[in-house]
């Protein structure tokens, strides 16, 4: 995944960042924050971490103060933001009480073990600034379904879906976070981690329509890990709408991942995979657009917070958001159980 920044495009310029879980792989690895914000222009000022000795390490190679404790980490560095990257476990406490500061943050799901964990926080972050990183928002595909419904042409949806397909949970033993293994910790496998993004898409699709899970069912005979290898579910909304949603740790290779979108109605169907999004219109050819070369998602999510809450405009995804992602993850795992 390249980072870059422009001439002019450093939404980040003058801000003091700083960084809550600086263990996470994706502080450097996947989406990559510490590179996002250095390209953005923030200025980190200070970071912390359960792990005295990393938070040190850490410290001493960005030259900055660190600390064990994300209280201190607001009280004595002051930032205008935080990148807090938690382990699901910790997340409630953590964030909870990065929350009680009332200092905007930018929050690395799932936030929890299950949604029961996520809701106690929803009311809290809505009286601040919180974004969850669901960079899949930033997909060509919402765009084009926003412009679709909004002029008509869309008509009525009968199903949708979604798969997203990553390595082998092997890599999380390379990127030294074997915890993500462990559901007790992680909350589950890949659905919990990855399916996320889908679940959360999903809701955001279809709103409050409501949403059942008809069945489920998941696998782990490929690689023996106490999580699940791969994961499948239905659901129906209230009104009649198929949803589909698959995960898993089942590509082979350790990069780059498959993903792949769909939604059918009766003026269009609509598939995304990876970058290319094809439109099939009830009438007329098909339109096809291509995202941008080196689609970086993570930085569109990144540097849009960064401009939103410096314009004082709302979050594009929420902890509700994210509650009611883990809300399906809970119900699909109990199915699939």
């Amino acid at each position: 995944m390249t980072v870059s920044s422009v001439a002019g495009d450093a939404p980040g310029r003058g801000m003091r960042v700083a960084f809550a879980g600086v263990a996470h792989w994706h502080f450097s690895v996947d989406a990559q924050y510490l590179a996002l914000a250095r390209a953005s222009g923030v200025e980190v000022v200070g970071l912390s971490d359960d792990d005295e000795a990393l938070a040190r390490r850490r410290g001493e190679e960005l030259g900055c103060g660190w600390t064990t404790d994300v209280e201190d980490l607001v009280s004595r560095f002051k930032p205008d933001l935080v990148i807090a990257l938690p382990r699901p476990d910790r997340a409630p406490e953590q964030v909870g009480r990065l929350l009680d500061r009332k200092v905007p943050l930018f929050a690395e799901k799932p936030l929890g073990l299950c949604a029961a964990d996520v809701w106690p926080l929803v009311d809290r972050a809505e009286q601040g600034w919180v974004t969850v990183a669901f960079p899949q928002r930033y997909l060509p595909f919402w765009a084009a379904y926003e412009r679709l419904r909004d002029s008509g042409a869309l008509g009525e949806i009968g199903h949708a879906g979604i798969r997203q397909i990553n390595g082998p949970p092997c890599r999380y033993r390379s990127y030294d976070v074997p915890w993500m293994l462990d559901p007790a910790i992680a909350g589950g496998g890949p659905l919990r981690n990855i399916g996320i993004h889908g679940t959360d898409m999903m809701v955001k699709l279809l709103g409050d329509r409501g949403l059942s899970v008809q069945a489920a069912s998941k696998t782990d005979r490929v690689h023996g890990e106490p999580i699940e290898d791969f994961i499948t579910a239905i659901a129906k909304t209230d009104d009649g709408i198929v949803v589909m949603v698959s995960t898993g740790y089942t590509l082979a290779p350790p990069k780059p991942g498959d993903m792949d979108i769909h939604l059918g109605a009766k003026g269009a169907y609509l598939t995304q995979r990876r970058e290319a999004l094809t439109i099939y219109p009830a009438e007329g050819p098909p339109e096809m657009i291509e995202h941008p070369t080196g689609m970086n998602l993570y930085q569109e999510i990144f540097f849009d917070a960064l401009r939103r809450l410096r314009a004082g405009d709302p979050p594009v995804a929420t902890v509700r958001d994210c509650a009611r992602a883990n809300e399906l993850i809970d119900a699909i795992y109990a199915v699939a159980r």
